[in-house]
């Protein structure tokens, strides 16, 4: 599995933490399921970043979400 696939899908669960966090405190409940997707968010993309030489810029993720898809779609 490439770098960029694993930034993205890093990346994806980062939003998926925020609802979990929205819905546990709406619901008065303990957010433990959005910690462990934030947990796993951080640490998917950050290691997915640091083993990337040039690391990842904010800017170059739209790019990247395309390009990795594009080359993924080709298979």
């Amino acid at each position: 599995m490439d770098l960029d696939l694993i930034f993205l899908v890093g990346l994806v669960f980062l939003p998926l933490a925020f609802v979990a966090l929205v819905s546990a405190w709406a619901d008065r409940r303990r957010p433990w399921a959005a910690l462990i997707l934030l947990v796993i968010g951080v640490g998917v993309a950050g290691w997915a970043y640091v083993q990337n030489p040039g690391g990842y810029d904010w800017r170059e993720i739209p790019h990247l979400t395309l390009e990795t898809i594009a080359r993924y779609w080709r298979r």
